[in-house]
């Protein structure tokens, strides 16, 4: 089983690589898209796909919901 402690700080990571490339802080909607997953599988995917997409697919991608 996943610790909460290593999701949130997993979460944290991925909203602070999110908002660099941004370059702005994320929107509460944003966030929720990151913080609404709880897995590791979940938050390995999104992870890679900030990593990978530029600016507006990062945009996009976080609003998708």
């Amino acid at each position: 089983m996943e610790s909460s402690r290593t999701i949130k700080s997993f979460q944290s990571a991925i909203v602070k690589i999110a908002a660099g490339k941004l370059g702005r802080p994320l929107t509460e909607k944003e966030q929720q898209f990151i913080s609404g997953r709880q897995g590791f599988i979940a938050l390995e995917a999104i992870h890679d796909a900030i990593s990978a997409y530029p600016y507006a697919d990062v945009e996009r991608y976080l609003n998708s919901e």
